[in-house]
């Protein structure tokens, strides 16, 4: 059938339209003398239509489930679902249905369309019957609703498939729902609850204090009250998708959490403490009970105040970093840089005061940035060091080892040389000048080795006076062949990075002095 459920979200706006005009058109009737009122609304209503409201409805339509109790949806379940979670208010629902008329013609199924039909919960996109009723239903529930005109298409219908004024029957299967996707990739979704108060969402650097039911294949592991810093979570084993969620609430909302992508979970290493295994997908309750945001650049009273709690942060940040988590060391230096930035401090007696702390903050950047493989985010880091010391070695160092990642290697020797000139004893920057040394020789010997090949089949093409024979071009092109993956082979022994060896020292990742990878503590 070319007339589809599509049909259901045409008509609603138009049903709402309708029912409106139904009460103003009542109210104009209220406003008539007793015996006109009378008249006009024994006029106004169809046989048909009077004979349904008389008559109780027929068993086999079920329970009735209309908010008010009215008679104006009715469930009849044939399949009980799984479980007792149902889908909320905004979540995506996939369902198959059959749509008839009371006399059982059919006039819509996605059935025999052999596709599922998808919809967003109480937004209006379908009829009110179905909102009313899909939201009562389980995951793999099959039931009949059977929706009266009020909430169906009203006294206008939908010509020519559905007459004004008609109950409607629908058979509906529940395959599945999803709540928003937060991560942009299916990886975790998130339906709300009870909605929150006011504007604000956590973020990085908020005291949060939160209740958590977390649930894996149906079976509770995990539920508690937590206190935590968000962007520091995982230390209380909240993994990144449950994180990510919080950061889209508001204050006392409450909310139903899927992370599907392990990513978003425990990855591939589970939790055994939690008897989680490798690569689960988790289902987490979760309200947000009240959390207080960090203070912004303005809120502090003066620049030792905001020395003070840089100096806070950079510790704590180190701590991480020491454990080799980088990720949250990364997050905690971040925060420090924002609370002395530029656009916070002017004065020039103030920049004088929070110097020290923003060039540590910086390089420690760019040493997390380093251990992560991001050396373009390193470079940067090392830059704003620069600009407020333009005579650091360890910015420097970290710098051309940012541009030696990059195969920038002439930049990198740059650097590394400014760091000779600086300590003329740093063993660790000759060792990294004769890394990139030994990597541009290695191009140049590979781009000579090709150029050579390509002259010599030039020249022994030109010396050939008579066409080859079959077998001759078989037995040049395996030569070349041989030649080219020989070659490529080369280049790919040259591209090994970090890993390779140079004049027996250890490779580039690891020739890094104490001195020169400890960040500043």
């Amino acid at each position: 059938a070319t007339w589809s459920l599509k049909r259901l979200r045409e008509h609603s706006l138009s049903v709402a339209a309708s029912n409106m005009a139904d009460q103003e058109e009542q109210t104009d009737l209220n406003e008539q003398p007793a015996d006109m009122d009378s008249q006009e609304t024994a006029d106004a209503e169809s046989p048909a239509q009077i004979q349904t409201d008389q008559e109780e409805p027929p068993e086999d339509w079920g329970e009735d489930i209309s908010p008010g109790k009215d008679g104006g949806v009715f469930k009849q379940i044939i399949t009980e679902g799984v479980g007792k979670e149902k889908p909320l208010e905004g979540d995506e629902v996939f369902v198959h249905y059959t749509g008839r008329l009371l006399n059982g013609d059919v006039f819509d199924s996605s059935v025999e369309r052999n596709e599922l039909f998808k919809f967003k919960l109480g937004e209006g996109q379908v009829i009110k019957g179905w909102d009313i009723g899909v939201a009562t239903m389980a995951k793999g529930e099959k039931c009949i609703l059977t929706c009266k005109p009020e909430n169906a298409y009203g006294k206008e219908g939908s010509p020519p498939n559905i007459p004004p004024n008609s109950t409607l029957r629908f058979e509906v299967e529940l395959f599945e729902w999803q709540g928003e996707d937060i991560t942009k990739d299916g990886g975790v979704f998130k339906s709300v609850i009870t909605k929150g108060d006011g504007y604000s969402k956590p973020r990085n650097g908020t005291a949060c204090n939160i209740h958590i039911r977390g649930t894996y294949e149906g079976q509770l592991f995990d539920e508690r009250d937590v206190t935590f810093d968000y962007g520091e979570g995982i230390e209380q084993h909240l993994p990144p998708g449950l994180e990510k969620a919080i950061g889209e609430m508001k204050n006392a909302e409450s909310a139903r959490v899927t992370i599907k992508n392990p990513k978003y979970g425990f990855g591939e290493a589970g939790l055994p403490d939690l008897h989680i295994p490798p690569n689960a997908e988790l289902s987490y309750f979760i309200r947000l009970n009240s959390f207080q945001l960090p203070k912004e650049a303005w809120d502090y009273e003066n620049v030792e105040e905001k020395r003070a709690e840089a100096e806070r942060l950079k510790e704590r940040g180190t701590t991480y970093f020491k454990a080799d988590k980088f990720d949250l060391a990364l997050k905690l230096y971040t925060l420090g840089t924002e609370v002395v930035s530029s656009t916070s401090i002017h004065k020039e007696e103030e920049v004088g005061v929070v110097k020290g702390v923003r060039v540590a903050l910086h390089l420690n950047l760019a040493a997390c940035h380093l251990k992560l493989k991001e050396p373009s985010l390193a470079l940067k880091e090392c830059e704003e060091v620069l600009k407020l010391d333009d005579g650091n070695v360890k910015a420097f160092f970290r710098r051309g080892q940012a541009r030696q990642l990059l195969q920038d290697y002439e930049e990198a020797i740059s650097d590394f040389q400014e760091v000779q000139k600086l300590e003329p004893r740093n063993k660790a920057a000759s060792t990294h000048i004769a890394q990139c040394r030994h990597k541009i020789k290695a191009i140049h010997d590979l781009e000579k080795k090709r150029y050579a090949n390509m002259f010599e089949r030039f020249a022994a093409a030109e010396k050939t006076e008579t066409p080859p024979t079959k077998e001759e071009p078989k037995s040049e092109s395996s030569t070349d062949s041989g030649d080219v993956e020989k070659a490529e082979g080369e280049e790919q022994e040259m591209g090994g990075g970090e890993e390779e060896a140079v004049n027996g020292e250890r490779a580039v990742g690891d020739i890094i002095m104490e001195d020169q990878e400890a960040v500043e503590a």
